[in-house]
């Protein structure tokens, strides 16, 4: 007997891609299968990879064609069959992607099996559309962890893009005095001032305001380096570095610390304050998936990616795989 097909979305080369038919993948022991009813652009990923630039190193190439469905990272959805041994979650049950396996395939896809303990399950006050993120939004809270308490500190956060936008309000949530939103684009800075999660100024005019504490979403070594010359006492670097940072001596005499995110499981207790963000905190989303459009239009996303007019291009994979 045939077994069943999804259709998935597979980049083939630069700027190439196709919509193709797999098997329905079958859950192992400790997977479940989500059918996916929202999934999302991670802007980066999405961008090298249709750009043939390695994310890391952009004098590399990905190795084509990418997996089915890859980079696709972002999303949420309902468990259609679980593994035998999966313990916790129920066939029905609405979940969300907290973590990504980057050696299989993607999301840009109908269906995809994730391991029992890397998805997130749902209450029903989120949203499919709220939840299809929270996988940034868990990698943005770990950053956010790495400083002392933020209550009553003043923060600027560097990059205006999805994670800049949830470290924001995370800051904010925390208890910040003041939080700042800095980038160069005037078309993103007047969205997010639209969305009032704190003030925002254009990267270039801070002038003499300090702050305590400094969250870089850019990783571009001059970002940084604004950043690191407005803070006083810590600095974390969330995007991924490029370029050279200079650590001045008027730095090491005030003890200002500089560091890199830091990665790390998510503990439990990390997951009820996650769901408890959304649900009951109001932390806002659903604004940061300002584009929708078929995976058929797929070039058109990464184009409104690269132009910076989306913050976050989603798609409905049950449906976009056709006009």
């Amino acid at each position: 007997m045939a077994k069943p097909l999804m259709k998935a979305l597979q980049i083939t080369g630069p700027e190439t891609f196709s919509v193709i038919e797999i098997e329905i993948p079958v859950p192992k022991d400790h997977e479940v299968l989500v059918e996916i009813e929202i999934v999302a652009t991670c802007p980066r990923w999405d961008i090298h990879m249709m750009a043939g630039r390695d994310m890391f190193d952009a004098q590399k190439s990905p190795q084509y064609p990418l997996y089915p469905g890859f980079p696709g990272h972002e999303a949420a959805g309902t468990v259609r069959a679980v593994g035998a041994g999966v313990k916790d979650i129920q066939v029905g049950a609405r979940v969300a992607a907290l973590e990504h396996d980057l050696r299989g395939n993607g999301a840009y896809a109908q269906f995809i099996t994730y391991q029992e303990s890397d998805v997130l399950l749902l209450t029903e006050k989120i949203s499919f559309k709220q939840a299809v993120s929270f996988e940034l939004l868990k990698c943005v809270y770990i950053g956010m962890t790495q400083f002392d308490d933020v209550r009553g500190r003043k923060v600027v956060v560097s990059g205006l893009g999805p994670a800049g936008i949830l470290a924001m309000q995370i800051a904010k949530m925390w208890g910040a005095s003041e939080v700042v939103g800095i980038d160069l684009s005037e078309q993103r800075l007047e969205y997010v001032r639209s969305l009032n999660i704190g003030d925002v100024v254009h990267a270039g005019q801070l002038g003499d305001r300090r702050f305590d504490f400094g969250y870089d979403c850019v990783g571009f070594a001059a970002s940084v380096q604004n950043v690191l010359n407005h803070t006083d006492q810590h600095v974390v670097i969330f995007g991924v570095l490029k370029g050279e940072v200079k650590y001045g001596s008027q730095l090491w005499s005030k003890s200002t610390k500089l560091e890199s995110y830091k990665y790390r499981k998510p503990t439990p207790r990390d997951r009820e304050l996650l769901l408890d963000l959304i649900a009951n905190k109001g932390l806002n989303t659903e604004c940061i998936q300002t584009h929708h459009v078929p995976f058929t239009r797929y070039q058109e996303a990464v184009d409104l990616l690269k132009s910076q007019q989306a913050i976050k291009v989603h798609f409905y994979p049950q449906k976009d795989f056709q006009e």
